[in-house]
């Protein structure tokens, strides 16, 4: 049986801390060692998705992430399981094993380049493992943990920063791999074969909810023993779920705002009020930028038990509103069933600059030459902010005055 080389098509180009470079690897491979027609092959892709897509979204679910994406990765860097990794030791992503690395090991030779670019070739150890779903699960570890020195590197591919699979695969190029490309060629991939078919859906749809029991939140929507637990949930609150992922399975996670991640199974789903449907009179959704950190308000103007303050992060946070309501003199948006923000946490209150002042960044640095000249109008949201000891309002994304400067 001869020799073949391994061609996969964006292997090549993939970053050391993802994969080596598979691409390069020699190895003696059965179901690359002779010409098979368009029939046999076709029919070996399937058998391949069949196997491949369960796994995927096994393991998807666990860390976050989107199977499509994971398995166009696996086509394209085993050539659809035909590798000489895959036939040989199930290993579809070029993982080698390292020092921490305790399970069976496959070994073969792989072409290195030296710091000229010349190529030579050293015999390497890559992990072995026992079926597909161990590869699986060490690529969906590495997308979720990142490396030592960058935890979240791979942050942009998880499920609940990336809108879509095409900001999952973008937020690869450059990270997970150098080709300039990478996330088209996943794209096509992703195209070509239906692949979002098997992704879980999304839904950016806010509803209240009553929690049926009392429970633990999570920073990410993972398998809670992957993520850090964020606050608990107690029984009998009513919670603002924000986001809902629901998985292959029919699992749900879902975000509670200002907490963290849950398992539907935390909440009762048949207790959900959309706030349109409850909205005032002739009201409609608008979508508006919270700028300040906000308690959430019950009609009497009380805070909401059991609720933490919703988070404006630095770049602002969009909230669906359902109309304004005047409480107790002050002016308030709706955001589910007798929930409310402040409007001065969107609005802004309006104050007159007293003398011309720079506009600081969120490290209490003007790193520009503008200011803002005395005697306008400046729009402030929320209380103060402390910077590094100082006091500032916020006045736009990433921007601040000083509050001496009113």
């Amino acid at each position: 049986m001869r020799n073949s080389f391994i061609t996969g098509v964006a292997a090549a180009t993939l970053l050391t801390v993802a994969a080596p470079v598979t691409n390069n690897l020699m190895a003696n491979s059965p179901a690359r060692a002779e010409k098979v027609s368009a029939a046999t092959a076709t029919d070996s892709q399937a058998t391949f998705l069949n196997t491949a897509v369960k796994q995927a979204q096994k393991v998807a679910k666990k860390y976050g992430l989107y199977p499509s994406v994971m398995i166009a990765q696996a086509i394209v860097e085993s050539d659809w399981g035909q590798s000489g990794l895959a036939v040989n030791a199930n290993n579809l992503f070029g993982i080698k094993a390292d020092t921490d690395w305790t399970g069976a090991v496959y070994t073969s030779k792989t072409r290195e380049e030296d710091k000229n670019g010349k190529s030579y070739y050293v015999n390497a150890k890559f992990r072995k493992y026992s079926s597909y779903q161990g590869s699986f699960d060490d690529n969906g570890k590495k997308l979720r943990e990142g490396v030592t020195w960058q935890p979240d590197r791979y942050q942009g591919a998880w499920l609940e920063n990336a809108a879509t699979y095409g900001d999952a695969t973008k937020a690869l190029t450059g990270t997970y791999a150098t080709a300039h490309n990478y996330n088209t060629i996943l794209n096509t991939r992703i195209t070509a074969s239906d692949l979002t078919q098997y992704d879980p859906k999304i839904s950016n749809v806010s509803g209240s909810y009553t929690v049926k029991k009392n429970s633990a939140t999570y920073a990410w929507p993972t398998d809670h023993s992957i993520s850090a637990k964020t606050d608990t949930i107690n029984k009998g609150d009513n919670v603002t779920v924000t986001k809902t992922i629901t998985f292959y399975n029919g699992k749900k996670r879902m975000y509670v705002a200002g907490k963290g991640w849950v398992n539907g199974s935390a909440l009762n789903l048949g207790s959900a009020l959309p706030p349109a449907s409850h909205a005032p009179q002739g009201a409609v959704k608008v979508n508006k930028t919270l700028m300040h950190n906000a308690y959430v308000y019950n009609a009497k103007g009380n805070r909401v038990k059991g609720m933490k303050p919703l988070k404006s992060g630095t770049e602002g946070k969009t909230v669906g509103t359902y109309g304004s309501k005047t409480i107790n003199g002050k002016k308030y948006y709706r955001i589910g069933v007798n929930q409310y923000l402040a409007a001065g946490n969107i609005d802004g209150t309006m104050r007159i600059l007293k003398h011309d002042s720079y506009i600081y960044n969120d490290y209490g640095n003007h790193d520009s030459n503008k200011k803002e000249k005395a005697g306008k109008s400046i729009a402030t949201f929320g209380g103060t902010v402390t910077i590094y000891g100082n006091k500032y309002y916020r006045v736009g994304i990433h921007q601040y005055l000083k509050k001496s400067s009113f």
